[in-house]
């Protein structure tokens, strides 16, 4: 099951403090060759054909929050950039 983790402001807050002062963090590099294993393509894509397009579960709770009240745009903004900082410490 995939759980979706909402960033809070205090981990946000955190991972950008991290990030800032942090002598362990180095931005992720890309490799020299840019081809992964033959097996792992194949074991990656198979793993894919296995997940639903669609979820109907998702949607369904999403048009149910939705119907309640839509998030303001800077809601939504400050969503999304917290977990692309989230996910930098990774």
């Amino acid at each position: 099951m995939n759980c979706i983790m909402i960033i809070s402001a205090e981990q946000v807050r955190c991972a950008v403090e991290y990030l800032r002062t942090s002598d362990e963090y180095e931005p992720a590099k890309c490799p020299a060759s840019h081809e992964a294993p033959r097996e792992l393509v194949v074991r990656v894509t198979e793993a894919l054909r296995e997940v639903p397009d669609v979820r109907d579960d998702r949607i369904a709770e999403a048009r149910r929050l939705l119907a309640e009240s839509a998030p303001s745009a800077s809601e939504v903004a400050e969503k999304l950039i917290g977990r692309v900082i989230s996910d930098a410490v990774r």
